[in-house]
């Protein structure tokens, strides 16, 4: 009998936890902005009562999940099993690590396996240039997909109808004062990304800072991430590092074909 992927399986709302789902986003409700929440500010993020909110709170500090000066909250390193958990258990990023190892070798750059989460690109795996500067994208960072060259890549990737409900829901913010915040603008970049095979993006997330990204498929042809460089403007000129890291990607990819 065919195992049944999970996203393909009926669920109903009586097998679900719902519990779960709020302490999961409790957790998630930290982030860059959120770094300490009291409980009414966690009630406010994720629409709970501010006693239930508390209670969450208290729990997550009962398991080592968070600490508190008792007006505050915060996580704690603990919170880091839950990522590593993925990384040791999914098949792909860890097999996907060597390839990104010879990139890097060959290149002098960072780079990247990322994927799509809701309207975000998640960096799943990752492999630093051996310099002093690094752009901080650690596996686990968040950015708004359109902010980043993986994001358009994947965006440019999907379906018609979907790219268009994407672009109606998403508020598209100044990253920087080059950040692309016009839809019809980022429209036309995506198809031209989908007619290219490849993007290249400079100073929409942050100043200074270079993208070169192919799409990453397997051998039925599904896309399942994309693969990137990381790279400083100043390095050398767009066209250059065009030319230079772009067949690298590109082969890297199709050797990868073989492994996703």
């Amino acid at each position: 009998m065919k195992r049944q992927e999970l996203s393909d399986v009926e669920v109903a709302k009586r097998d679900l936890i719902e519990g779960f789902i709020t302490g999961i986003d409790a957790i998630t409700a930290f982030n860059d902005d959120s770094a300490r929440l009291t409980a009414s500010e966690l009630s406010e993020k994720i629409h709970i009562s501010r006693s239930a909110a508390r209670r969450y709170l208290l729990t997550l500090v009962h398991i080592g999940l968070a600490a508190t000066d008792g007006k505050c909250f915060w996580l704690t390193p603990k919170v880091l099993n839950l990522g590593r958990s993925y990384i040791n258990s999914a098949r792909l990023p860890r097999a996907i690590v060597p390839f990104l190892q010879r990139l890097t070798m060959q290149l002098h750059e960072s780079s990247n396996y990322s994927v799509m989460e809701g309207d975000d690109v998640v960096y799943v795996s990752r492999v630093n240039a051996p310099r002093l500067l690094t752009t901080g994208f650690e596996p686990g960072t968040r950015l708004p997909a359109y902010t980043s060259t993986a994001g358009r890549v994947l965006l440019a990737a999907l379906p018609e109808d979907e790219l268009h409900r994407y672009l109606e829901r998403v508020e598209l913010i100044a990253y920087t004062h080059l950040t692309i915040t016009d839809k019809d603008a980022l429209f036309a970049e995506l198809c031209a990304i989908r007619e290219q095979g490849y993007g290249v993006t400079e100073n929409q997330f942050e100043i200074g800072l270079r993208g070169i990204s192919v799409p990453l498929k397997n051998r039925r042809g599904n896309l399942v991430g994309a693969l990137s460089i990381s790279m400083m403007i100043s390095s050398c000129s767009k066209a250059e590092a065009t030319s230079k890291c772009l067949p690298a990607l590109q082969a890297a990819a199709n050797s990868m074909m073989q492994w996703v």
